[in-house]
């Protein structure tokens, strides 16, 4: 279509909603990636029932299968992006989604959970580089920090989908329905997605960004390199000394925060202190809402005090802090009163990971950014992937052969070493954040 068929005016009165229809409905999409990453927590007790499953190890590594397929499709992820555009490739992959869901609730022996639980991955794992280059295509540079923060808060409605509401309806219903609709929802988002969904404004027949940018107020230009191929950038990030410190701060502590929040923290509450599938899928609500709250926070600290170093390494401090508390009251068992406020700091400790894209970023050549970011972005994943099983090990280690309705029962001395463990990563945190280089918001040629 003519890019001059509307006139300038309507051209940015038309960008301005459509964009946000663009965006909203993919971000709505991203929403099942959240999901799918902690709701095996809250299912637990039933896959270990229902699939004999009588190693903790087995559902860590079912959890864990999540991670390790993210991590390894970011780059292909952005290459995908780039070649066949974001609509295309969320469209299909929610296909996909939906289908490894569907492989995941009709599975009757833990070969196949684990194929769904890998094909559901496969999926939801590149829809959100497809949003970020939305967000590239279809919003000013001034704009992009705070729809990328706004991404925290909506892909964290999942999780808090995955806590609470879905206990309630795995209780009520079973948790083979409760993945149907989910399965269901994919469906109807990848329908959405190519209904509604533009790669660019030149594709409705609008100006291009550059074009309608014209009249607005301009936002700064990056420096950019005029040529830089994909292996000599990987090369040029991966040499960097200065890449490592945020990645591994990021990579240990949202391993230790998934492994509590998305695999056996709600069985801890329930063995240990009793509580029901929903008030243990509460303390998980919590996390996320701490993390929800505080990630967008902390990226406006940061960027007002033009400081990175010092608010990851605060974030990490908080959490390292509340896990040894935890850890170290009466071996694993506080007053139940302070779980919530506990709970509370392990989501807000966890949101130092937001500012380690940008610690990267700002120590790498600029047209190197894209590397940076899903190297950056895999640490995470990777973390997550080592540490669910690695807890779950530790679990059965000190395992002393208790079951109940055909599921593990570990003493509570079995998760006393457990985040003892968990203490220790973050401990590896911590110094990795000490030793994050301050770029006070700078990229290194200014």
């Amino acid at each position: 279509m003519d890019s001059c068929y509307f006139n300038r005016a309507q051209a940015i009165a038309v960008w301005r909603k459509r964009r946000l229809l663009i965006w909203g409905v993919t971000a709505a999409a991203f929403i099942t990636g959240y999901f799918h990453r902690t709701v095996i927590g809250v299912v637990s007790d039933n896959l270990m029932r229902d699939f004999g499953i009588e190693r903790a190890t087995d559902l860590g590594l079912l959890a864990s299968i999540y991670f390790w397929t993210y991590a390894m499709l970011q780059l292909p992820a952005g290459i995908m992006a780039d070649r066949f555009g974001p609509r295309r490739v969320v469209s299909l992959s929610l296909l996909i989604s939906a289908i490894g869901t569907l492989i995941f609730t009709l599975a009757g022996t833990l070969t196949v959970l684990y194929a769904g639980r890998f094909v559901t991955t496969l999926g939801i794992g590149v829809i959100y580089v497809c949003l970020i280059k939305l967000q590239a295509d279809w919003f000013r540079l001034r704009e992009f920090a705070t729809m990328s923060g706004l991404i925290v808060l909506i892909g964290n409605s999942g999780s808090l989908l995955a806590a609470t509401p879905m206990a309630f309806i795995v209780d009520s219903w079973g948790w083979r329905n409760a993945f149907h609709l989910i399965a269901a929802y994919s469906l109807v988002m990848a329908v959405a997605c190519w209904l509604l969904v533009r790669d660019r404004p030149e594709d409705i027949g609008l100006p291009s960004l550059a074009e309608l940018e014209t009249n607005l107020p301009p936002p700064p230009v990056p420096a950019r390199k005029p040529t830089a191929s994909i292996r000599s950038c990987i090369r040029i990030v991966c040499r960097n000394k200065k890449t490592w410190p945020p990645v591994v701060a990021g990579a240990t502590v949202y391993g230790v925060y998934m492994a509590i929040s998305g695999v056996w923290g709600i069985p801890y509450f329930m063995q240990v202190y009793g509580l029901s599938r929903v008030d243990a899928s509460q303390m998980v609500f919590i996390m996320v809402i701490g993390n929800m709250v505080t990630a967008p926070l902390l990226g406006v600290i940061s960027d007002r005090l033009q400081q990175r170093r010092r608010p990851f390494l605060a974030a990490t401090a908080i959490f390292l802090s509340a896990l040894l508390l935890l850890t170290l009251w009466n071996g694993a068992k506080p007053p139940a009163i302070l779980l919530y406020p506990l709970c509370l700091l392990f989501g807000v400790g966890v949101s130092g990971l937001s500012l380690s894209v940008a610690c990267v970023k700002e120590v790498n050549p600029p047209y190197a950014t894209g590397i940076a970011a899903g190297i950056t972005n895999s640490g995470p994943f990777l973390g997550a992937a080592f540490m669910q099983p690695a807890v779950g090990w530790i679990l059965d280690h000190y395992w002393d052969g208790a079951i109940a309705h055909g599921v593990k029962i570990y003493p509570q001395i079995a998760y006393t070493n457990a985040f003892l463990f968990c203490c220790g990563v973050l401990l590896v945190s911590l110094l990795a954040a000490w030793s994050v280089q301050e770029t006070h918001c700078r990229m290194p040629q200014q």
